[in-house]
């Protein structure tokens, strides 16, 4: 087999659907091994006890003769709106169709593409952020930006609003670590400051605990003290850490169209869209007919969600 460009790589990933690529050795840095075992340490994974799992800075246990890890971005940037009374906004990244539904047909197609061009069959296996693995810590590696204060990976060309996957593959292909150069975070504390739980304790750590997005997006059942969440408005996760990076100033909204809102269930919900829910059969809920990310929380957790919104306190007691 001739040696496989990173040219060609770039190609296929953009024809598969992604926006960017990189490619780095399958090992993590140590010091973002070693903030990972100090942010468990902490216990500041909380409630996120999948965290726990330390195979994520072992990327070599899980694809036999690994040698190559390709690390893609889907740029999902939506146009920033406002809170409503009356209604819980919704994070950008969750209005259209599930990512992770994305990912496996954008993966699939280009390993597909990998596999034909290599002239090896079992050579790749695809992982999106629902797999065990330190993405972010990859993605930077392979020269797709770097992780800021809010710890999310900042892309030079789309900032935050970026999804992360990756291929591990037994391939060894050229190495992009150094493609990325772009200014950091500096001085800068926008996202700390704008935080309206202090979940950014520090720069570069996050307190999972109380963390909106996290609260809203990967709590089991009721929220405790609902009334004592500082919720500005959302019922589905939380932007405003990205919204006030300045390195997602002037950046463009995404092209792909299955994050749109009018591929899934909208932008906002509303009291009468919140009980519709809450009436619909389980069964049709959890269907993958209805593709949403909201399906992670499912119908009583965005109820629950909802007791957190200022306007809908009372309102939210009153569907129980």
């Amino acid at each position: 087999m001739d040696e496989i460009s990173f040219a060609e790589i770039h190609e296929a990933a953009l024809r598969s659907g992604f926006h960017d690529c990189g490619i780095c050795d399958p090992e993590i840095p140590k010091e973002d091994a070693d903030a990972y075992d100090t942010w468990l340490k902490d216990g500041l994974n909380a409630h996120l006890a999948y965290m726990e799992n330390r195979i994520r800075i072992d990327p070599k246990s899980l694809f036999a003769d690994l040698k190559s890890v390709i690390m893609f971005v889907t740029h999902y940037k939506q146009e920033k709106l406002p809170f409503e009374e009356g209604k819980g906004l919704i994070a950008s990244y969750a209005r259209g169709r599930d990512y992770h539904r994305i990912h496996k047909k954008q993966l699939k197609e280009f390993i597909c593409w990998l596999e034909k061009r290599s002239g090896k069959e079992g050579i790749a296996r695809g992982f999106s952020d629902s797999f065990p693995l330190l993405e972010k810590a990859l993605a930077a590696k392979a020269g797709l930006g770097f992780v800021g204060k809010n710890t999310l990976l900042i892309h030079p060309k789309f900032g935050t609003f970026v999804l992360i996957s990756g291929i591990l593959t037994s391939l060894d292909l050229p190495r992009t670590a150094s493609k990325a150069r772009m200014p950091r975070c500096g001085s800068c504390t926008k996202c700390l400051d704008a935080c309206p739980t202090s979940a950014i304790i520090a720069p570069y750590r996050v307190d999972a605990a109380k963390c909106l997005s996290s609260l809203l997006i990967e709590s089991k059942g009721p929220l405790e003290n609902p009334e004592k969440v500082r919720n500005p408005g959302y019922i589905f996760g939380c932007d405003i850490c990205q919204d006030v990076c300045p390195h997602n100033v002037r950046k463009p909204l995404s092209l792909h169209t299955e994050f749109s809102q009018e591929k899934g269930q909208g932008a906002y919900i509303t009291r009468d869209r919140l009980e519709a829910l809450l009436t619909m059969p389980e069964e049709l809920y959890g269907s993958p007919t209805f593709g949403s990310p909201l399906n992670r929380r499912g119908a009583l957790g965005l109820k629950a969600n909802a007791e957190t919104l200022p306007w809908a306190l009372e309102a939210a007691h009153e569907l129980k």
